[in-house]
């Protein structure tokens, strides 16, 4: 027999709980495929449909339809608290059926290939691209704030925001060069490639020691989530309900809700701009919007972060939200030089970057107010509720473009930007 100082180790666990790099890394590739969808809708769709001719409201619908099933999140959170392989980990299965649904909407894309006119079937693709990568989220948040410590929320925050901000400028850079140039086809089997090969890597890794890879292999759930799942919607209910009906949570949706109406605003009049103001082609605007997302990607992923650990999340999204309103009030001034392409670029840079970090904080922000058992759920309630003020916001372009066409919707983003900063000023949560 041999002596057992010379045994072989034991195999390395690949457990997200147990190797601080390894979540830092999967949680940034997890959001860096959840921002390819808005990349490809956001930049490249919405340039090339308003290239092509689409209306205000037209545009606004697409818009719509991505962000509409991130309203949702409250049922996909009590599904995924109440429903769990917990053999697999708490989060884990959801993660990949979210990625297998982004993966399938991309090839069916590329098999339907739908022209600029098909709006109607172009906005479907947008609400599947929608739902899938909003149960992704979901599950991923809860993932989140399961496994994170307290000292690494707002840094981990930072890589995955983002990690979205460069998944979308990628999707946005590589799917507007190839529907510009080879195709929509091209585009969606690109972005479904760069998608399956991050579920390959949720395929490899546990969420703790001692979980299943695959249903059908070795393994069992963790004593930690037998004690945290609730198994039943009646508790779930219940401790959500109070969770939510806080004086700082009271005040904080409102500010969360207003802060992505402005961003959301910006999204629908950014490619009407390029388009109706300065003429640029399709890809032009596209590039120009990958490049911003991939600077403020880098920027949340390095700095962003680290900001709000040291300064406070709470003071650094009051900050965002009221720069957001000073860059708006900025550009309806300037509406002499609108003619001018370097204005309207130094406003995707800074609108871009600023989204970013308001999403750094505020995601921070939400998290803290989680309560373990039922983080799926609760976050799931908090992203809702934000999503909701960016699709209401999307889908009111054409009313805003009625009453007064681009000079309207950068005044909202102004009202909506200052209604952000005071709820947030009077939540008082954290610094």
């Amino acid at each position: 027999m041999l002596d057992a100082t010379f045994a072989p180790p034991a195999p390395r666990s690949f457990a997200l709980s147990e190797h601080r790099n390894l979540r830092f890394a999967t949680l940034f590739l997890l959001y860096f495929a959840q921002g390819v969808p808005f990349g490809l809708i956001d930049y490249s769709l919405l340039a090339w449909l308003a290239q092509k001719g689409a209306s205000a409201a037209a545009i606004g619908g697409v818009l719509a339809m991505i962000i509409l099933p991130w309203t949702f999140k409250l049922p996909y959170g009590l599904l995924m608290d109440r429903y769990a392989f917990l053999a697999m980990g708490r989060r884990r299965p959801w993660i990949i059926i979210g990625q297998s649904g982004l993966v399938a909407a991309l090839v069916a894309m590329a098999v339907v290939n739908p022209g600029a006119s098909q709006i109607s079937v172009i906005s479907a693709f947008a609400f599947a691209l929608g739902l899938f990568s909003a149960v992704q989220d979901v599950a991923v948040d809860g993932l989140a704030v399961d496994i994170l410590p307290a000292d690494e929320i707002e840094q981990v925050n930072g890589y995955m925001f983002g990690g979205q901000a460069i998944g979308t400028a990628v999707a946005a850079a590589a799917s507007g060069y190839l529907i510009a140039y080879v195709g929509l086809p091209a585009a969606a089997l690109a972005l479904a490639a760069i998608i399956a090969a991050i579920l390959i890597l949720v395929l490899i890794v546990r969420e703790r020691d001692g979980e299943r890879l695959l249903p059908w292999t070795s393994g069992a759930a963790s004593q930690r989530n037998l004690a945290l799942h609730l198994g039943a919607f009646g508790p779930i209910l219940r401790n959500l309900l109070s969770a939510m009906f806080t004086r700082q949570t009271l005040l904080l949706v409102p500010s969360f809700v207003a802060s992505q109406a402005g961003w959301g605003i910006f999204l629908g009049l950014a490619p009407l701009f390029a388009a109706n103001v300065l003429g640029w082609e399709k890809n032009i605007y596209s590039g120009w919007g990958g490049q911003a997302s991939l600077v403020a990607g880098v920027a949340g992923g390095l700095v962003f972060g680290v900001i709000a650990g040291r300064w406070g999340a709470r003071r650094m999204f009051i900050a965002c939200a009221l720069l957001t309103a000073a860059f708006a009030c900025a550009m309806f001034a300037m509406q002499a030089q609108w003619s001018n392409p370097v204005l309207f670029i130094t406003a995707i840079f800074a609108f871009t970057a600023l989204s970013v970090f308001r999403a750094v904080t505020s995601g921070a922000l939400a998290m803290r107010l989680c309560s373990p058992a039922i983080a799926a759920t609760q976050f799931a309630v908090f992203m809702a509720l934000m999503n909701l003020g960016r699709s209401v916001a999307s889908a009111a372009l054409g009313w805003l473009d009625s009453m007064g066409g681009i000079p309207a919707m950068y005044i909202a983003m102004i009202v909506s930007s200052l209604i952000a900063a005071g709820f947030a000023f009077a939540a008082k949560v954290g610094r």
